[in-house]
């Protein structure tokens, strides 16, 4: 069965190269949105990541973000994907990580937003979060 092992709004995500490989570091998790001033724009970043889902075929996620009157302000349509065998094999288990980049995005008002996680047209988990104007 499918779920959402993990899901951060964070202020960016950012490639750290070591000796095992890439490696994404999550820099500064947010609690709230806090554009200088609103309306305003603000750039932040999500990361996650899905798992349990049947990796023996192609897979599409959406991930939506929706203001407090559930406008949709930003929408990354579907995205299929296709595990390869061989990752699924080394630890049994198909997973994957999303990390998204949103930029300047326009928020209107302060309130409640949210994030909808799809899965072949599923929801699979909505994660919240206030938008406030910041300092």
């Amino acid at each position: 069965m499918e779920y959402i092992s993990s899901f951060t709004y964070c202020d960016t995500i950012q490639t750290q190269i070591t000796p095992q490989g890439p490696q994404q570091q999550i820099v500064k998790p947010l609690q709230a949105l806090t554009p200088i001033a609103i309306p305003g724009n603000f750039s932040f970043a999500i990361a996650c990541s899905i798992t349990g889902f049947d990796a023996s075929k192609e897979n599409a996620v959406q991930i939506i973000f929706l203001n407090s009157n559930n406008n949709i302000l930003y929408d990354t349509g579907e995205v299929k994907f296709q595990l390869p065998p061989e990752q699924v094999k080394e630890n049994g288990i198909a997973s994957i990580q999303f990390n998204i980049d949103i930029r300047n995005l326009i928020f209107r008002e302060a309130g409640l937003y949210s994030t909808k996680v799809m899965l072949n047209n599923k929801e699979l988990g909505e994660y919240k979060i206030q938008v406030i104007a910041g300092e």
